[in-house]
């Protein structure tokens, strides 16, 4: 009997796939991008803001490699799906034209803010995260976005008569830059140098399965806090699940992901991503700041 890769191997050699030219969820990220109505800050671009809280002379010298670090990640993240598994039978099936996976890393966009001062020794605890918080709610009003008004998301594209219009419009439900804020504390920048490598996985199909495995595994241990700010303001009776506060651990290789569950309005855990639907596992600018776009600067 025929082994089945020398099956795979003839199959794709007399009935070849046609390559697949356009990654058609790029596509609609992208799309996504543009359509955003009420939003002049960071404008079509996707992103967190980052409060740094360890400052030691150790992470002095260390912060800025890990955000290099997270930068090259999330810039590489928009191609990843252009090259399924490996070997010769996938690269067919390798996604051809990456100029829309680029323009979409292109409008990667951190604020990276660092306030010894007011941001200084803070640790993870729930009595902290509010803090932090409420801290990220100020500084959103700082650069002029008004995280508590109500939402304005309408499907007709015309103002709700029953809106005061001098609270329209509200980027802060727009985007999820607004709602949600990455933090780095000691540990998280210690996985980052620990975990995440300088390399990045190479844009082509993998030569074969142990290659494949190496890429697929790298970074994988590398996470920052995610604090959903929305979320957080809620009242105990209704988290959901129980127990979920609206913090949890995200990796650099989800941040893509993360952006545009968000962005794109998916309900699978009721539009709030949790610990539950994330794996365990610049543009950064300080505020400085990680990558390109606009933003403003934060250095307090």
């Amino acid at each position: 009997m025929m082994p089945w890769k020398k099956v795979l191997q003839l199959v794709s050699l007399f009935y070849p796939r046609r390559p697949k030219t356009r990654d058609n969820e790029t596509a609609l990220r992208l799309e996504a991008l543009g359509a955003s109505r009420h939003t002049t800050y960071a404008q079509h671009l996707w992103g967190f803001t980052i409060l740094r809280t360890v400052y030691t002379p150790e992470s002095d010298a260390l912060f800025p490699i890990a955000m290099r670090r997270l930068d090259a990640w999330a810039r590489c993240s928009p191609h990843q799906g252009r090259f399924p598994k490996y070997g010769q039978a996938y690269e067919s099936k390798a996604v051809t034209d990456g100029e829309p996976n680029e323009e979409l890393a292109k409008r990667f966009y951190c604020d990276v803010i660092e306030d010894k001062d007011g941001l200084a020794g803070i640790q993870s605890d729930a009595e902290v995260f509010a803090k932090l918080r409420d801290y990220f709610r100020e500084w959103l009003v700082s650069v002029g976005v008004q995280p508590d008004l109500p939402p304005n998301h309408d499907d007709d594209d015309t103002d709700d008569p029953d809106l005061d219009p001098a609270l329209e419009p509200n980027e802060s439900h727009d985007d999820p830059r607004f709602r949600s804020v990455l933090v780095v504390d000691e540990e998280c920048l210690r996985s980052l140098i620990e975990e995440l490598p300088d390399e990045t996985p190479p844009l082509r199909t993998a030569v074969d399965r142990e290659e494949w495995l190496k890429y697929l595994r790298m970074g994988k241990k590398a996470w920052l806090w995610m604090l959903d700010t929305g979320y957080m303001t809620r009242d105990e009776s209704q988290f959901s699940p129980p127990g979920f506060r609206g913090w949890f651990r995200l990796g650099p290789t989800e941040l893509l992901w993360a952006w545009f569950e968000k962005k794109m309005g998916f309900r699978a855990s009721g539009g709030i991503i949790t610990e539950t639907n994330v794996s365990s596992s610049s543009s950064c600018r300080t505020d400085r700041r990680l990558g390109g776009g606009q933003g403003a600067s934060s250095n307090r």
